[in-house]
């Protein structure tokens, strides 16, 4: 397996003001990097873009930046930086988002302030889940007519007679 080019260290606190960028946090919610997330993240992104991403991704924020690194930027400088990363590599942007967005949401302390907000929040929706009421068809059914609802119990096999050879390839079990 190919090593990370970036000192460890450096890669941490690179990465770190890379995400504070995309989420720095409030009085509430803590930034990702004091979340959790840094590691997360850079697992996450080596896991779906390969070992050398998270490098070639850094290196080159360092370009656009003049060499400098990223926790020597102010935050607007920062923030620009991230928005040219938008504009001019939006799918490394978006993976970047995606995986720090997903990655900072599962973490506990955000979890936590999701909590203190008032909404039933769980880590990972399963196997826990959400308390839902139940289907209501008087009250729940759409109000525009697109369709219609068949209960379960009205529900007919449908003859599959006429489709020709198109039957053999899904079977003969499925004419009724």
């Amino acid at each position: 397996m190919r090593q990370s080019g970036l000192d460890p260290l450096l890669l941490a606190t690179e990465l770190a003001a890379l995400i504070d960028t995309l989420i720095p946090g409030d009085t509430l919610f803590p930034s990702a990097s004091r979340a959790g997330a840094v590691g997360l993240v850079f697992d996450r992104l080596r896991t779906l873009e390969g070992e050398t991403f998270v490098d070639a991704l850094l290196q080159q924020c360092h370009e656009w930046s003049g060499g400098r690194a990223l926790t020597e930027l102010s935050a607007a400088e920062r923030v620009e930086l991230v928005a040219r990363l938008e504009r001019e590599r939006p799918e490394w942007f978006q993976q970047l988002r995606f995986v720090t967005y997903l990655s900072y949401y599962q973490l506990p302390p955000v979890v936590r302030a999701v909590r203190t907000l008032g909404f039933d929040y769980n880590e990972a929706p399963q196997p826990s889940g959400y308390v839902m009421e139940p289907f209501d068809p008087q009250q729940d059914l759409p109000t525009s007519p697109r369709g219609a609802y068949v209960p379960t119990e009205a529900v007919e096999r449908v003859s599959l007679e006429g489709l020709g050879d198109l039957t053999r390839s899904i079977g003969e079990e499925g004419s009724a």
